[in-house]
Protein backbone atom coordinates (compact mmCIF):
# COMPACT_ATOMS: atom_id res chain seq x y z
CA UNK A 1 0.00 0.00 0.00
CA UNK A 2 2.89 2.37 0.79
CA UNK A 3 4.33 1.81 -2.70
CA UNK A 4 0.92 2.63 -4.19
CA UNK A 5 0.80 5.82 -2.10
CA UNK A 6 4.31 6.71 -3.27
CA UNK A 7 3.39 6.07 -6.92
CA UNK A 8 0.22 8.15 -6.44
CA UNK A 9 2.28 10.93 -4.87
CA UNK A 10 4.63 10.89 -7.85
CA UNK A 11 1.73 10.95 -10.29
CA UNK A 12 -0.03 13.80 -8.45
CA UNK A 13 3.20 15.76 -8.13
CA UNK A 14 3.90 15.24 -11.83
CA UNK A 15 0.46 16.55 -12.68
CA UNK A 16 1.01 19.50 -10.34
CA UNK A 17 4.30 20.42 -11.94
CA UNK A 18 2.95 19.98 -15.44
CA UNK A 19 -0.21 22.02 -14.84
CA UNK A 20 0.88 24.67 -12.36
CA UNK A 21 1.98 28.12 -13.35
CA UNK A 22 5.14 28.60 -11.37
CA UNK A 23 8.16 30.78 -11.45
CA UNK A 24 10.42 27.76 -11.05
CA UNK A 25 13.69 27.24 -12.75
CA UNK A 26 14.89 23.75 -13.67
CA UNK A 27 16.98 23.71 -10.47
CA UNK A 28 13.82 24.09 -8.35
CA UNK A 29 12.39 20.72 -9.42
CA UNK A 30 13.73 17.34 -8.23
CA UNK A 31 13.27 14.23 -10.37
CA UNK A 32 13.01 10.52 -9.62
CA UNK A 33 15.59 8.20 -11.31
CA UNK A 34 13.02 7.70 -14.10
CA UNK A 35 12.79 11.46 -14.72
CA UNK A 36 9.42 12.08 -13.07
CA UNK A 37 9.27 15.46 -11.27
CA UNK A 38 8.17 15.14 -7.64
CA UNK A 39 9.02 18.54 -6.22
CA UNK A 40 7.08 21.73 -6.79
CA UNK A 41 7.78 25.36 -5.92
CA UNK A 42 5.32 28.23 -6.10
CA UNK A 43 6.35 31.87 -5.86
CA UNK A 44 4.36 35.08 -6.08
CA UNK A 45 4.90 35.03 -9.86
CA UNK A 46 3.65 38.63 -10.12
CA UNK A 47 0.26 37.56 -8.77
CA UNK A 48 -0.54 35.01 -11.48
CA UNK A 49 -2.79 32.30 -10.00
CA UNK A 50 -3.14 34.22 -6.71
CA UNK A 51 -6.48 35.56 -5.51
CA UNK A 52 -6.82 38.91 -3.74
CA UNK A 53 -9.58 38.45 -1.17
CA UNK A 54 -11.31 41.54 0.19
CA UNK A 55 -14.59 40.24 1.64
CA UNK A 56 -16.08 43.70 2.13
CA UNK A 57 -15.85 44.32 -1.61
CA UNK A 58 -16.88 40.79 -2.57
CA UNK A 59 -20.11 40.88 -0.59
CA UNK A 60 -19.63 37.95 1.80
CA UNK A 61 -18.10 39.68 4.83
CA UNK A 62 -16.35 42.79 6.04
CA UNK A 63 -12.81 44.02 5.64
CA UNK A 64 -11.43 45.93 2.68
CA UNK A 65 -7.88 46.10 1.32
CA UNK A 66 -6.04 47.40 -1.69
CA UNK A 67 -3.54 44.98 -3.26
CA UNK A 68 -0.51 45.89 -5.37
CA UNK A 69 1.39 42.92 -6.78
CA UNK A 70 4.36 43.39 -9.11
CA UNK A 71 7.99 42.40 -9.46
CA UNK A 72 7.66 39.49 -7.01
CA UNK A 73 6.43 41.82 -4.26
CA UNK A 74 3.01 42.43 -2.75
CA UNK A 75 1.79 45.42 -0.80
CA UNK A 76 -1.53 45.09 0.99
CA UNK A 77 -3.04 48.26 2.43
CA UNK A 78 -5.90 47.84 4.89
CA UNK A 79 -8.79 50.19 4.16
CA UNK A 80 -11.29 48.69 6.63
CA UNK A 81 -10.42 46.20 9.38
CA UNK A 82 -12.20 42.84 9.24
CA UNK A 83 -13.82 40.92 12.08
CA UNK A 84 -12.14 37.69 10.87
CA UNK A 85 -8.52 37.35 9.77
CA UNK A 86 -9.56 35.43 6.63
CA UNK A 87 -11.75 38.26 5.32
CA UNK A 88 -8.62 39.86 3.83
CA UNK A 89 -6.10 37.51 2.26
CA UNK A 90 -3.76 36.79 -0.59
CA UNK A 91 -4.17 33.13 -1.50
CA UNK A 92 -3.06 30.56 -4.03
CA UNK A 93 -4.80 27.28 -4.87
CA UNK A 94 -2.78 24.10 -4.30
CA UNK A 95 -3.05 20.36 -4.75
CA UNK A 96 -1.46 18.83 -1.65
CA UNK A 97 -0.20 15.24 -1.35
CA UNK A 98 -0.50 12.97 1.69
CA UNK A 99 2.76 12.52 3.66
CA UNK A 100 4.53 15.17 1.54
CA UNK A 101 6.45 17.78 3.51
CA UNK A 102 6.04 21.39 2.50
CA UNK A 103 7.91 24.56 3.36
CA UNK A 104 6.52 28.09 3.52
CA UNK A 105 8.88 31.06 3.44
CA UNK A 106 7.80 34.70 3.33
CA UNK A 107 9.67 37.94 4.00
CA UNK A 108 7.21 40.35 5.60
CA UNK A 109 7.00 43.74 7.29
CA UNK A 110 4.40 46.45 7.85
CA UNK A 111 4.33 50.21 8.36
CA UNK A 112 3.55 49.58 12.05
CA UNK A 113 3.75 46.31 14.00
CA UNK A 114 0.72 44.29 12.88
CA UNK A 115 -0.82 40.82 12.95
CA UNK A 116 -0.63 38.44 10.01
CA UNK A 117 -1.21 34.70 9.61
CA UNK A 118 0.09 32.00 7.27
CA UNK A 119 -2.53 29.34 6.53
CA UNK A 120 -2.85 26.14 4.50
CA UNK A 121 -6.37 24.79 4.35
CA UNK A 122 -9.11 23.23 2.31
CA UNK A 123 -10.53 25.98 0.10
CA UNK A 124 -14.23 25.25 0.49
CA UNK A 125 -16.33 22.54 2.10
CA UNK A 126 -15.40 22.37 5.78
CA UNK A 127 -12.30 24.60 5.32
CA UNK A 128 -10.17 22.01 7.12
CA UNK A 129 -7.00 23.72 8.36
CA UNK A 130 -3.72 21.86 7.87
CA UNK A 131 -1.36 24.63 8.97
CA UNK A 132 -2.00 27.94 10.73
CA UNK A 133 0.62 30.27 12.18
CA UNK A 134 -0.29 33.76 13.41
CA UNK A 135 2.63 36.18 13.68
CA UNK A 136 3.32 39.79 14.53
CA UNK A 137 5.28 41.57 11.80
CA UNK A 138 7.37 44.64 12.55
CA UNK A 139 8.61 47.58 10.52
CA UNK A 140 11.81 45.65 9.77
CA UNK A 141 11.57 42.84 7.19
CA UNK A 142 11.58 39.39 8.81
CA UNK A 143 11.75 36.01 7.09
CA UNK A 144 9.14 33.56 8.37
CA UNK A 145 9.88 29.93 7.47
CA UNK A 146 7.84 26.87 8.45
CA UNK A 147 7.58 23.21 7.50
CA UNK A 148 4.64 20.87 7.86
CA UNK A 149 3.54 17.45 6.57
CA UNK A 150 0.18 16.79 4.94
CA UNK A 151 -1.98 14.24 6.76
CA UNK A 152 -3.96 13.44 3.58
CA UNK A 153 -4.37 14.41 -0.06
CA UNK A 154 -6.16 17.70 -0.62
CA UNK A 155 -7.12 18.46 -4.20
CA UNK A 156 -8.85 21.71 -3.24
CA UNK A 157 -6.21 23.27 -0.98
CA UNK A 158 -4.99 26.83 -0.65
CA UNK A 159 -2.03 28.67 0.83
CA UNK A 160 -3.18 32.00 2.24
CA UNK A 161 -1.58 34.97 3.93
CA UNK A 162 -4.28 36.67 5.99
CA UNK A 163 -4.42 40.34 6.97
CA UNK A 164 -7.91 40.76 8.47
CA UNK A 165 -6.59 41.82 11.88
CA UNK A 166 -4.67 44.73 10.38
CA UNK A 167 -5.74 48.25 11.35
CA UNK A 168 -6.99 50.72 8.74
CA UNK A 169 -4.11 52.52 7.05
CA UNK A 170 -1.52 49.80 7.67
CA UNK A 171 0.39 48.58 4.64
CA UNK A 172 1.96 45.12 4.69
CA UNK A 173 5.00 44.48 2.49
CA UNK A 174 5.72 40.94 1.28
CA UNK A 175 8.43 39.50 -0.89
CA UNK A 176 10.28 36.25 -1.46
CA UNK A 177 7.03 34.32 -1.04
CA UNK A 178 7.74 30.65 -1.54
CA UNK A 179 5.67 27.49 -1.03
CA UNK A 180 7.52 24.31 -1.93
CA UNK A 181 7.63 20.59 -1.34
CA UNK A 182 10.70 19.34 0.55
CA UNK A 183 12.24 16.02 1.54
Amino acid sequence: MKSLNFISAIAFSSLLVACASTNSSIEDIAYTPTGVPIMVTYTLNDGKDWEEVSAGLQGWGDGVAEFRVADEQADVQIKKQATNEWNIQLKRPLFLVEDMKYEISVEASADVPSDIAFVVQQDGGEYTTYFHRPERVTTQPQVFTYQFAMPNDEKNGAFAITFGKGSPGVTYHLKNIRFSSVY
